[in-house]
């Protein structure tokens, strides 16, 4: 079997004031990234928002675990825990 990995992109996201969606008093554009399999389906998924300079990275979250108190790096959770 084998195992579908999402890749990480960082993008530019243009939010615009309501009515557009977002709760913003005026026009501000932030760097986020987002997972997804082939990065294709990201301008859609932020409609009607304008997302530019889409590009793969290395996923920031890689060595980050969950834990019942919230996000921890491993290294630290490896330390508490084990």
């Amino acid at each position: 079997m084998s195992e579908i990995s999402s890749k990480c992109y960082e993008f530019k996201l243009h939010l615009e004031p309501k009515p557009f969606g977002a709760d913003v008093p005026e026009p501000k554009t932030i760097t986020t990234f987002v997972y997804s399999d082939t990065g294709k389906d990201i301008e859609q998924r932020f409609t009607p928002h304008k997302v530019t300079d889409i590009k793969e990275i290395k996923d920031p979250n890689k060595d980050v675990v969950t834990t019942d108190s919230g996000w921890r790096s491993k290294k630290y959770a490896e330390k508490e825990y084990n």
